[in-house]
Protein backbone atom coordinates (compact mmCIF):
# COMPACT_ATOMS: atom_id res chain seq x y z
CA UNK A 1 0.00 0.00 0.00
CA UNK A 2 1.16 3.55 -0.67
CA UNK A 3 1.69 5.22 2.68
CA UNK A 4 3.13 8.58 3.62
CA UNK A 5 6.21 7.51 5.65
CA UNK A 6 6.28 8.44 9.34
CA UNK A 7 8.90 10.83 10.54
CA UNK A 8 11.69 9.49 12.72
CA UNK A 9 10.71 9.19 16.40
CA UNK A 10 11.73 12.17 18.51
CA UNK A 11 13.63 11.77 21.76
CA UNK A 12 11.93 14.63 23.61
CA UNK A 13 9.82 13.61 26.61
CA UNK A 14 6.03 13.86 26.49
CA UNK A 15 3.77 15.76 28.81
CA UNK A 16 0.80 13.65 29.96
CA UNK A 17 -1.47 15.35 27.43
CA UNK A 18 1.04 14.88 24.63
CA UNK A 19 1.39 11.19 25.50
CA UNK A 20 -2.39 10.72 25.09
CA UNK A 21 -2.36 12.62 21.81
CA UNK A 22 0.55 10.57 20.47
CA UNK A 23 -1.32 7.40 21.41
CA UNK A 24 -4.32 8.63 19.41
CA UNK A 25 -2.15 9.35 16.36
CA UNK A 26 -0.49 5.94 16.53
CA UNK A 27 -3.86 4.21 16.79
CA UNK A 28 -5.49 6.10 13.92
CA UNK A 29 -2.47 6.16 11.60
CA UNK A 30 -1.41 2.59 12.35
CA UNK A 31 2.20 3.50 13.14
CA UNK A 32 4.49 3.42 16.16
CA UNK A 33 7.03 5.80 17.69
CA UNK A 34 5.25 9.14 17.16
CA UNK A 35 7.24 11.92 18.82
CA UNK A 36 6.04 15.28 20.17
CA UNK A 37 7.41 17.21 17.18
CA UNK A 38 6.33 14.77 14.46
CA UNK A 39 4.04 16.22 11.82
CA UNK A 40 0.59 14.64 11.46
CA UNK A 41 0.54 14.91 7.68
CA UNK A 42 4.04 13.58 7.09
CA UNK A 43 3.08 10.63 9.31
CA UNK A 44 0.34 9.68 6.84
CA UNK A 45 -2.55 11.88 7.97
CA UNK A 46 -5.07 13.58 5.72
CA UNK A 47 -8.24 15.64 6.09
CA UNK A 48 -10.50 12.59 6.55
CA UNK A 49 -8.25 11.02 9.17
CA UNK A 50 -8.30 14.36 11.00
CA UNK A 51 -11.97 13.67 11.74
CA UNK A 52 -11.11 10.33 13.33
CA UNK A 53 -8.25 11.82 15.34
CA UNK A 54 -10.48 14.61 16.67
CA UNK A 55 -13.18 12.13 17.67
CA UNK A 56 -10.70 9.75 19.35
CA UNK A 57 -9.03 12.64 21.20
CA UNK A 58 -12.41 13.86 22.43
CA UNK A 59 -13.17 10.37 23.77
CA UNK A 60 -10.06 10.77 25.91
CA UNK A 61 -11.06 14.22 27.15
CA UNK A 62 -8.95 16.30 24.74
CA UNK A 63 -11.29 18.84 23.14
CA UNK A 64 -9.39 19.60 19.93
CA UNK A 65 -10.93 20.64 16.63
CA UNK A 66 -10.11 20.15 12.95
CA UNK A 67 -8.92 23.77 12.83
CA UNK A 68 -6.54 23.09 15.73
CA UNK A 69 -4.91 20.19 13.91
CA UNK A 70 -4.53 21.96 10.58
CA UNK A 71 -3.03 25.04 12.23
CA UNK A 72 -0.78 23.10 14.63
CA UNK A 73 -0.04 19.71 13.01
CA UNK A 74 2.42 18.37 15.60
CA UNK A 75 1.60 16.59 18.87
CA UNK A 76 3.23 19.38 20.86
CA UNK A 77 1.65 22.12 18.77
CA UNK A 78 -1.91 20.84 18.92
CA UNK A 79 -1.64 20.24 22.67
CA UNK A 80 -0.37 23.80 23.18
CA UNK A 81 -3.32 25.08 21.14
CA UNK A 82 -5.60 22.92 23.27
CA UNK A 83 -4.31 24.49 26.47
CA UNK A 84 -4.91 27.94 24.96
CA UNK A 85 -8.64 27.18 24.75
CA UNK A 86 -11.15 25.81 22.28
CA UNK A 87 -12.70 28.24 19.77
CA UNK A 88 -16.20 29.24 20.75
CA UNK A 89 -18.84 27.19 18.96
CA UNK A 90 -22.10 28.60 17.60
CA UNK A 91 -25.26 27.82 19.52
CA UNK A 92 -26.67 24.39 18.71
CA UNK A 93 -29.96 24.09 16.87
CA UNK A 94 -32.33 22.11 19.09
CA UNK A 95 -35.05 21.28 16.52
CA UNK A 96 -34.25 21.41 12.84
CA UNK A 97 -37.93 21.67 11.86
CA UNK A 98 -40.15 24.68 12.38
CA UNK A 99 -43.18 24.18 14.69
CA UNK A 100 -45.43 24.25 11.63
CA UNK A 101 -43.46 21.47 9.93
CA UNK A 102 -43.11 19.47 13.14
CA UNK A 103 -46.91 19.31 13.28
CA UNK A 104 -46.99 17.78 9.78
CA UNK A 105 -44.68 14.86 10.57
CA UNK A 106 -46.57 11.66 9.65
CA UNK A 107 -47.07 8.95 12.24
CA UNK A 108 -44.97 5.82 11.97
CA UNK A 109 -41.73 7.33 10.64
CA UNK A 110 -38.45 7.36 12.54
CA UNK A 111 -37.21 10.85 11.71
CA UNK A 112 -37.96 13.91 9.59
CA UNK A 113 -35.23 16.48 9.02
CA UNK A 114 -34.48 19.12 6.40
CA UNK A 115 -32.55 18.23 3.28
CA UNK A 116 -29.08 19.72 3.01
CA UNK A 117 -28.36 22.43 0.47
CA UNK A 118 -26.17 20.09 -1.57
CA UNK A 119 -28.78 17.33 -1.53
CA UNK A 120 -31.34 19.78 -2.88
CA UNK A 121 -28.96 20.92 -5.59
CA UNK A 122 -28.31 17.36 -6.74
CA UNK A 123 -32.01 16.49 -6.68
CA UNK A 124 -32.92 19.61 -8.64
CA UNK A 125 -30.29 19.00 -11.33
CA UNK A 126 -31.28 15.32 -11.44
CA UNK A 127 -34.94 16.16 -11.97
CA UNK A 128 -34.02 18.69 -14.68
CA UNK A 129 -32.19 15.87 -16.51
CA UNK A 130 -35.18 13.48 -16.17
CA UNK A 131 -33.27 11.61 -13.49
CA UNK A 132 -30.20 10.87 -15.61
CA UNK A 133 -27.70 12.85 -13.52
CA UNK A 134 -26.25 11.83 -10.16
CA UNK A 135 -27.04 8.12 -10.40
CA UNK A 136 -23.86 6.32 -9.29
CA UNK A 137 -23.20 2.68 -10.18
CA UNK A 138 -20.36 0.37 -9.19
CA UNK A 139 -19.44 -3.33 -9.35
CA UNK A 140 -17.01 -5.34 -7.23
CA UNK A 141 -15.92 -8.96 -7.37
CA UNK A 142 -16.43 -10.56 -3.95
CA UNK A 143 -14.24 -13.54 -3.01
CA UNK A 144 -16.93 -15.55 -1.28
CA UNK A 145 -19.63 -17.93 -2.53
CA UNK A 146 -23.02 -16.34 -3.10
CA UNK A 147 -25.60 -17.23 -0.46
CA UNK A 148 -28.72 -15.18 -1.21
CA UNK A 149 -30.22 -15.67 2.26
CA UNK A 150 -27.07 -14.47 4.04
CA UNK A 151 -26.61 -11.56 1.63
CA UNK A 152 -30.16 -10.37 2.31
CA UNK A 153 -29.41 -10.64 6.04
CA UNK A 154 -26.31 -8.51 5.56
CA UNK A 155 -28.34 -5.93 3.63
CA UNK A 156 -30.90 -5.86 6.44
CA UNK A 157 -28.13 -5.29 9.00
CA UNK A 158 -26.66 -2.28 7.19
CA UNK A 159 -30.15 -0.86 6.55
CA UNK A 160 -30.92 -1.09 10.26
CA UNK A 161 -27.62 0.61 11.18
CA UNK A 162 -27.80 3.53 8.74
CA UNK A 163 -30.82 5.80 8.61
CA UNK A 164 -30.07 7.27 5.19
CA UNK A 165 -30.45 3.85 3.59
CA UNK A 166 -34.10 4.05 4.72
CA UNK A 167 -34.57 7.66 3.64
CA UNK A 168 -36.77 9.34 1.06
CA UNK A 169 -37.28 13.01 0.27
CA UNK A 170 -40.51 14.99 0.51
CA UNK A 171 -40.25 18.04 -1.73
CA UNK A 172 -43.67 19.61 -1.32
CA UNK A 173 -45.56 18.75 1.90
CA UNK A 174 -43.48 20.83 4.29
CA UNK A 175 -42.39 24.47 4.30
CA UNK A 176 -38.98 23.26 3.14
CA UNK A 177 -37.81 20.08 1.45
CA UNK A 178 -37.19 17.33 4.00
CA UNK A 179 -35.79 13.81 4.23
CA UNK A 180 -37.97 11.21 5.90
CA UNK A 181 -36.39 8.17 7.53
CA UNK A 182 -38.59 5.07 7.66
CA UNK A 183 -38.29 2.54 10.50
CA UNK A 184 -37.85 -0.38 8.11
CA UNK A 185 -37.02 -0.59 4.40
CA UNK A 186 -35.99 -3.67 2.43
CA UNK A 187 -33.00 -2.94 0.22
CA UNK A 188 -33.82 -4.41 -3.23
CA UNK A 189 -31.62 -7.27 -4.41
CA UNK A 190 -31.72 -9.18 -7.71
CA UNK A 191 -29.73 -12.40 -8.09
CA UNK A 192 -28.39 -14.09 -11.26
CA UNK A 193 -25.97 -16.82 -12.33
CA UNK A 194 -23.20 -15.62 -14.65
CA UNK A 195 -20.80 -18.47 -13.89
CA UNK A 196 -20.81 -19.78 -17.44
CA UNK A 197 -19.57 -16.57 -19.05
CA UNK A 198 -16.05 -15.92 -20.30
CA UNK A 199 -14.46 -12.60 -19.14
CA UNK A 200 -15.70 -10.62 -22.16
CA UNK A 201 -19.25 -11.96 -21.78
CA UNK A 202 -19.16 -11.28 -18.05
CA UNK A 203 -18.14 -7.67 -18.59
CA UNK A 204 -20.85 -7.29 -21.26
CA UNK A 205 -23.49 -8.56 -18.83
CA UNK A 206 -22.13 -6.33 -16.07
CA UNK A 207 -22.61 -3.36 -18.39
CA UNK A 208 -26.24 -4.38 -18.94
CA UNK A 209 -26.80 -4.76 -15.20
CA UNK A 210 -25.25 -1.35 -14.52
CA UNK A 211 -27.48 0.26 -17.13
CA UNK A 212 -30.54 -1.38 -15.59
CA UNK A 213 -29.58 -0.41 -12.05
CA UNK A 214 -28.67 3.07 -13.26
CA UNK A 215 -32.21 3.97 -14.30
CA UNK A 216 -33.55 7.14 -12.61
CA UNK A 217 -34.61 7.11 -8.97
CA UNK A 218 -37.76 8.74 -7.68
CA UNK A 219 -36.34 10.89 -4.86
CA UNK A 220 -39.63 10.65 -2.96
CA UNK A 221 -39.57 6.83 -2.79
CA UNK A 222 -37.32 4.85 -0.44
CA UNK A 223 -34.81 3.36 -0.76
CA UNK A 224 -32.56 5.31 -3.12
CA UNK A 225 -30.23 2.35 -3.64
CA UNK A 226 -30.39 -0.99 -5.53
CA UNK A 227 -28.26 -4.17 -5.50
CA UNK A 228 -27.56 -7.04 -7.90
CA UNK A 229 -25.47 -10.16 -7.20
CA UNK A 230 -24.35 -12.57 -9.91
CA UNK A 231 -22.52 -15.86 -9.32
CA UNK A 232 -19.22 -15.86 -11.24
CA UNK A 233 -17.70 -19.03 -9.78
CA UNK A 234 -17.94 -21.54 -6.95
CA UNK A 235 -16.25 -19.11 -4.54
CA UNK A 236 -17.03 -15.71 -6.06
CA UNK A 237 -19.79 -13.35 -7.15
CA UNK A 238 -20.02 -9.89 -8.68
CA UNK A 239 -21.85 -7.36 -6.52
CA UNK A 240 -23.28 -4.45 -8.50
CA UNK A 241 -25.21 -1.56 -7.00
CA UNK A 242 -26.49 1.90 -7.77
CA UNK A 243 -27.54 4.83 -5.60
CA UNK A 244 -28.60 8.43 -5.91
CA UNK A 245 -25.64 10.70 -5.18
CA UNK A 246 -27.85 12.75 -2.82
CA UNK A 247 -27.77 9.66 -0.59
CA UNK A 248 -24.03 8.91 -0.34
CA UNK A 249 -20.66 10.48 -1.01
CA UNK A 250 -17.61 8.46 -2.04
CA UNK A 251 -16.34 7.84 1.50
CA UNK A 252 -19.82 6.69 2.57
CA UNK A 253 -20.13 4.35 -0.43
CA UNK A 254 -16.78 2.77 0.46
CA UNK A 255 -17.86 2.41 4.10
CA UNK A 256 -21.13 0.79 3.03
CA UNK A 257 -19.29 -1.70 0.84
CA UNK A 258 -16.90 -2.49 3.70
CA UNK A 259 -19.69 -3.12 6.21
CA UNK A 260 -21.81 -5.09 3.74
CA UNK A 261 -19.05 -7.41 2.52
CA UNK A 262 -17.42 -7.81 5.94
CA UNK A 263 -20.80 -8.46 7.54
CA UNK A 264 -21.73 -10.95 4.83
CA UNK A 265 -18.44 -12.82 5.25
CA UNK A 266 -19.07 -12.98 8.99
CA UNK A 267 -22.62 -14.29 8.55
CA UNK A 268 -21.32 -17.08 6.33
CA UNK A 269 -19.39 -18.44 9.32
CA UNK A 270 -21.98 -17.55 11.95
CA UNK A 271 -20.45 -14.29 13.18
CA UNK A 272 -21.76 -10.71 13.13
CA UNK A 273 -18.97 -8.10 13.21
CA UNK A 274 -19.21 -5.02 15.44
CA UNK A 275 -18.68 -1.75 13.61
CA UNK A 276 -19.40 0.90 16.23
CA UNK A 277 -22.29 3.33 16.41
CA UNK A 278 -22.58 5.99 13.69
CA UNK A 279 -23.44 9.59 14.54
CA UNK A 280 -27.01 10.57 13.58
CA UNK A 281 -27.10 12.52 10.32
CA UNK A 282 -29.00 15.31 12.07
CA UNK A 283 -25.74 16.28 13.81
CA UNK A 284 -24.29 17.23 10.44
CA UNK A 285 -27.40 19.26 9.61
CA UNK A 286 -26.98 21.22 12.84
CA UNK A 287 -23.38 21.98 11.95
CA UNK A 288 -24.31 23.02 8.41
CA UNK A 289 -26.89 25.45 9.76
CA UNK A 290 -24.53 27.00 12.30
CA UNK A 291 -23.53 30.56 11.40
CA UNK A 292 -20.25 31.20 9.53
CA UNK A 293 -20.00 34.98 9.61
CA UNK A 294 -16.52 35.16 8.07
CA UNK A 295 -17.21 32.91 5.07
CA UNK A 296 -18.73 35.58 2.76
CA UNK A 297 -15.70 37.84 3.18
CA UNK A 298 -13.37 34.92 2.51
CA UNK A 299 -15.05 33.92 -0.74
CA UNK A 300 -15.87 37.43 -2.02
CA UNK A 301 -12.13 37.94 -2.49
CA UNK A 302 -12.27 35.32 -5.26
CA UNK A 303 -15.05 36.98 -7.23
CA UNK A 304 -12.78 38.58 -9.85
CA UNK A 305 -11.75 35.32 -11.48
CA UNK A 306 -11.53 35.04 -15.26
CA UNK A 307 -14.54 33.85 -17.20
CA UNK A 308 -15.17 30.22 -17.96
CA UNK A 309 -15.67 28.30 -21.16
CA UNK A 310 -19.42 28.48 -21.92
CA UNK A 311 -21.53 25.35 -21.92
CA UNK A 312 -22.51 23.79 -25.24
CA UNK A 313 -26.14 24.43 -26.33
CA UNK A 314 -26.93 20.71 -26.52
CA UNK A 315 -25.93 19.94 -22.95
CA UNK A 316 -22.99 18.12 -21.38
CA UNK A 317 -21.37 15.04 -22.90
CA UNK A 318 -19.19 13.61 -20.14
CA UNK A 319 -16.33 11.25 -20.95
CA UNK A 320 -13.77 9.66 -18.68
CA UNK A 321 -10.00 9.54 -19.12
CA UNK A 322 -7.46 7.96 -16.81
CA UNK A 323 -3.91 6.73 -16.38
CA UNK A 324 -1.65 5.50 -13.59
CA UNK A 325 1.09 7.74 -12.26
CA UNK A 326 4.43 6.03 -12.99
CA UNK A 327 5.50 4.19 -9.84
CA UNK A 328 8.86 5.99 -9.66
CA UNK A 329 7.06 9.37 -9.67
CA UNK A 330 4.56 8.19 -7.04
CA UNK A 331 7.34 6.93 -4.76
CA UNK A 332 9.28 10.20 -5.06
CA UNK A 333 6.09 12.21 -4.50
CA UNK A 334 5.35 10.47 -1.22
CA UNK A 335 8.96 10.90 -0.13
CA UNK A 336 8.79 14.65 -0.91
CA UNK A 337 5.62 14.96 1.15
CA UNK A 338 7.30 13.35 4.16
CA UNK A 339 10.42 15.51 3.81
CA UNK A 340 8.36 18.70 3.55
CA UNK A 341 5.94 17.75 6.36
CA UNK A 342 3.01 18.15 3.98
CA UNK A 343 0.11 15.90 2.98
CA UNK A 344 0.47 14.15 -0.37
CA UNK A 345 -2.84 15.83 -1.13
CA UNK A 346 -1.13 19.25 -1.10
CA UNK A 347 1.48 18.14 -3.61
CA UNK A 348 -1.20 16.74 -5.91
CA UNK A 349 -3.27 19.91 -5.57
CA UNK A 350 -0.18 21.89 -6.61
CA UNK A 351 0.26 19.66 -9.66
CA UNK A 352 -3.44 20.03 -10.46
CA UNK A 353 -3.22 23.82 -10.18
CA UNK A 354 -0.18 23.95 -12.43
CA UNK A 355 -1.91 21.83 -15.08
CA UNK A 356 -5.07 23.96 -14.98
CA UNK A 357 -3.02 27.18 -15.17
CA UNK A 358 -1.05 25.84 -18.13
CA UNK A 359 -4.25 24.89 -19.91
CA UNK A 360 -5.63 28.39 -19.38
CA UNK A 361 -2.34 30.09 -20.25
CA UNK A 362 -2.14 31.83 -16.86
CA UNK A 363 0.09 31.72 -13.77
CA UNK A 364 -2.78 31.28 -11.34
CA UNK A 365 -5.36 28.54 -11.05
CA UNK A 366 -8.92 28.69 -9.76
CA UNK A 367 -9.98 25.30 -8.41
CA UNK A 368 -13.17 23.86 -6.91
CA UNK A 369 -11.85 21.65 -4.12
CA UNK A 370 -13.85 18.78 -2.69
CA UNK A 371 -14.02 19.11 1.11
CA UNK A 372 -15.75 17.08 3.81
CA UNK A 373 -17.94 18.45 6.58
CA UNK A 374 -18.34 15.22 8.57
CA UNK A 375 -19.05 15.76 12.27
CA UNK A 376 -15.90 15.60 14.40
CA UNK A 377 -17.54 13.23 16.86
CA UNK A 378 -17.05 9.62 17.83
CA UNK A 379 -18.72 7.61 15.08
CA UNK A 380 -18.66 10.53 12.63
CA UNK A 381 -16.43 8.54 10.28
CA UNK A 382 -18.98 5.69 10.30
CA UNK A 383 -22.07 7.70 9.35
CA UNK A 384 -23.40 7.22 5.82
CA UNK A 385 -24.58 10.29 3.97
CA UNK A 386 -23.57 13.17 1.72
CA UNK A 387 -21.01 15.30 3.57
CA UNK A 388 -18.99 16.70 0.69
CA UNK A 389 -18.83 20.30 -0.41
CA UNK A 390 -17.18 22.02 -3.36
CA UNK A 391 -15.40 25.21 -2.34
CA UNK A 392 -13.21 27.49 -4.46
CA UNK A 393 -9.58 28.31 -3.86
CA UNK A 394 -6.94 30.15 -5.87
CA UNK A 395 -3.30 29.20 -6.33
CA UNK A 396 -1.04 32.05 -7.49
CA UNK A 397 1.93 30.19 -8.92
CA UNK A 398 3.86 33.17 -10.32
CA UNK A 399 7.50 32.80 -9.34
CA UNK A 400 6.83 29.65 -7.31
CA UNK A 401 9.01 26.57 -7.21
CA UNK A 402 7.24 23.22 -7.03
CA UNK A 403 7.91 23.10 -3.29
CA UNK A 404 6.49 26.62 -2.95
CA UNK A 405 3.43 25.53 -4.91
CA UNK A 406 2.86 22.57 -2.57
CA UNK A 407 3.04 24.85 0.49
CA UNK A 408 0.68 27.34 -1.18
CA UNK A 409 -1.74 24.47 -1.78
CA UNK A 410 -1.61 23.42 1.86
CA UNK A 411 -2.23 27.00 3.03
CA UNK A 412 -5.13 27.34 0.59
CA UNK A 413 -6.78 24.20 1.96
CA UNK A 414 -6.13 25.31 5.53
CA UNK A 415 -7.91 28.57 4.72
CA UNK A 416 -11.02 26.60 3.75
CA UNK A 417 -11.26 24.49 6.90
CA UNK A 418 -13.19 27.01 8.99
CA UNK A 419 -15.70 27.45 6.11
CA UNK A 420 -15.93 23.82 5.00
CA UNK A 421 -19.69 23.61 5.65
CA UNK A 422 -20.63 26.94 4.05
CA UNK A 423 -23.16 25.97 1.36
CA UNK A 424 -21.80 25.63 -2.16
CA UNK A 425 -24.88 27.36 -3.55
CA UNK A 426 -24.13 30.45 -1.44
CA UNK A 427 -20.52 30.44 -2.62
CA UNK A 428 -21.66 30.42 -6.24
CA UNK A 429 -23.70 33.55 -5.55
CA UNK A 430 -20.61 35.24 -4.15
CA UNK A 431 -18.01 34.25 -6.76
CA UNK A 432 -19.90 32.84 -9.73
CA UNK A 433 -19.66 29.19 -10.66
CA UNK A 434 -17.86 29.32 -13.98
CA UNK A 435 -14.27 30.24 -13.08
CA UNK A 436 -14.10 27.32 -10.65
CA UNK A 437 -15.28 24.71 -13.11
CA UNK A 438 -12.28 22.37 -12.66
CA UNK A 439 -12.68 20.35 -9.46
CA UNK A 440 -9.98 18.54 -7.50
CA UNK A 441 -10.30 15.52 -5.22
CA UNK A 442 -7.76 13.23 -3.57
CA UNK A 443 -9.27 9.81 -2.89
CA UNK A 444 -7.70 7.41 -0.40
CA UNK A 445 -10.54 5.07 0.53
CA UNK A 446 -8.78 2.95 3.12
CA UNK A 447 -11.75 0.68 3.79
CA UNK A 448 -11.92 -0.37 0.17
CA UNK A 449 -8.20 -1.10 0.22
CA UNK A 450 -8.67 -3.10 3.44
CA UNK A 451 -11.27 -5.30 1.73
CA UNK A 452 -8.69 -6.16 -0.91
CA UNK A 453 -5.97 -6.79 1.67
CA UNK A 454 -8.34 -9.00 3.69
CA UNK A 455 -8.99 -11.15 0.63
CA UNK A 456 -12.69 -10.29 0.48
CA UNK A 457 -12.78 -8.24 -2.74
CA UNK A 458 -10.74 -8.41 -5.94
CA UNK A 459 -8.62 -5.35 -6.78
CA UNK A 460 -10.23 -2.93 -9.21
CA UNK A 461 -13.88 -2.17 -9.89
CA UNK A 462 -16.24 -0.95 -12.56
CA UNK A 463 -17.80 2.42 -11.80
CA UNK A 464 -19.85 5.08 -13.51
CA UNK A 465 -21.59 8.28 -12.46
CA UNK A 466 -23.45 10.88 -14.46
CA UNK A 467 -23.00 14.40 -13.13
CA UNK A 468 -22.88 18.04 -14.20
CA UNK A 469 -19.38 19.23 -13.25
CA UNK A 470 -17.54 20.35 -16.41
CA UNK A 471 -14.10 19.06 -15.35
CA UNK A 472 -13.68 16.64 -12.45
CA UNK A 473 -10.17 15.43 -11.55
CA UNK A 474 -9.63 12.62 -9.04
CA UNK A 475 -6.23 11.50 -7.80
CA UNK A 476 -6.82 7.98 -6.49
CA UNK A 477 -4.56 6.24 -3.98
CA UNK A 478 -5.29 2.61 -4.85
CA UNK A 479 -3.14 1.14 -2.11
CA UNK A 480 -0.39 0.05 -4.47
CA UNK A 481 0.02 3.23 -6.50
CA UNK A 482 -1.56 6.46 -7.71
CA UNK A 483 -4.02 6.89 -10.56
CA UNK A 484 -5.49 9.98 -12.21
CA UNK A 485 -9.06 9.99 -13.46
CA UNK A 486 -10.68 12.86 -15.36
CA UNK A 487 -14.32 13.30 -16.30
CA UNK A 488 -14.69 16.14 -18.81
CA UNK A 489 -17.51 17.69 -20.81
CA UNK A 490 -16.41 17.05 -24.39
CA UNK A 491 -19.30 19.11 -25.77
CA UNK A 492 -17.84 22.14 -24.00
CA UNK A 493 -14.11 21.55 -24.41
CA UNK A 494 -13.74 19.16 -27.35
CA UNK A 495 -12.61 15.55 -27.63
CA UNK A 496 -8.91 16.32 -27.23
CA UNK A 497 -9.25 18.26 -23.95
CA UNK A 498 -9.35 15.26 -21.59
CA UNK A 499 -6.22 13.53 -22.97
CA UNK A 500 -4.40 16.89 -23.10
CA UNK A 501 -5.23 17.73 -19.47
CA UNK A 502 -4.29 14.22 -18.39
CA UNK A 503 -0.89 14.62 -20.05
CA UNK A 504 -0.39 17.97 -18.31
CA UNK A 505 -1.26 16.43 -14.94
CA UNK A 506 1.17 13.55 -15.39
CA UNK A 507 3.87 15.98 -16.49
CA UNK A 508 3.26 18.25 -13.49
CA UNK A 509 3.46 15.30 -11.07
CA UNK A 510 6.71 14.20 -12.69
CA UNK A 511 8.31 17.65 -12.44
CA UNK A 512 7.22 18.08 -8.82
CA UNK A 513 8.56 14.66 -7.87
CA UNK A 514 11.77 14.87 -9.93
CA UNK A 515 12.82 18.55 -9.71
CA UNK A 516 11.02 20.31 -6.84
CA UNK A 517 13.53 23.18 -6.82
CA UNK A 518 12.57 24.20 -10.36
CA UNK A 519 10.03 26.94 -10.97
CA UNK A 520 6.56 25.88 -12.05
CA UNK A 521 6.84 28.30 -14.98
CA UNK A 522 9.83 26.36 -16.32
CA UNK A 523 7.85 23.14 -16.72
Amino acid sequence: MVHEPPAAPAANPFTPTEAVMAEVWESVLGIEGVGPDDDFFSCGGDSLLVITVVAEAQKRGLEITMVHLFQHPTVRGVCAALSAGRPSAPAAVTDLLSPEDRAKVPAGVQEVMPATRLQLGLIYESLMSDGAQYVCTAAHDVRRPLDEVRLREALALVAARHELLRMRFDLSTFREAVQIVEHEVELPLAVADHSGFDPAELDEHTGRVMRELGRPFDPETAPLIRFHAAVTGAEAFRLTYSYHHALLDGWSAASLLFELVTGYAGLLVGEVPEFGRPVPFAEYLRLERAADEDAPRHFEALADAAGATPAAPGGAVMKGFGAPVPQADADRLFARAADWHLPVKSLLLAAHGAAVAAERGTRSADVAMLTSGRPELEGGDLTLGLFVNYLPLRLDLAGATWEDAARLAFEAERGLIAHRRFPHAEVRKLVGGGPFEASFNYVHLRRGIQLVEDGLVEPGNFADVSFDIPVCVDFQNTGDGLRIHIAADTARYGEDFGPRLLARLLEAVHHLAESPERHVADA
